[in-house]
């Protein structure tokens, strides 16, 4: 996660609660309330949201881009804007996949299904000729 501001929030999270804010604005200024109640949200939800206080789940920000008749498609158009102002360098950081370090990982996970199949087969074999 990127920087964060003055309220404690990361640049992504503030991003996204203007950039639900700015959905929100596009609908006419539908008071936060009127969402939360047909999305089906608690009261109050909203405003903590658009100060980048709060990371939603997915379905809630579903509930939300719906509610105001959008897509989340729009919701992450205008995310990436705001997070540009915000941070320029916001997911700079992020590591691209797959780093050596979970190539490494990934090649004890096949040491280890190796050997736990070799002691099943093993097992397997011990049994047929005891048995």
């Amino acid at each position: 996660m990127g920087l964060r501001d003055a309220d404690g929030g990361t640049a992504e999270l503030v991003a996204l609660g203007k950039a639900v804010r700015r959905l929100r604005e596009r609908h006419g200024w539908v008071p936060q309330n009127a969402v939360c109640f047909d999305a089906g949200l608690s009261d109050g939800y909203l405003g903590p949201l658009e100060l980048g206080r709060t990371n939603p789940r997915f379905l809630t920000l579903v509930a939300i881009t719906r509610t105001l008749g959008f897509t989340l498609g729009d919701l992450v158009a205008v995310y990436e804007h705001k997070l540009a102002g915000i941070d320029p360098h916001a997911g700079h950081d992020a590591p691209a996949c797959p780093t050596p370090e979970a190539l490494a990982h990934l090649h004890e996970l096949n040491a280890e299904w190796a050997e736990m199949q070799a002691r099943a087969l093993r097992r397997k074999l011990w049994r047929r000729r005891v048995g």
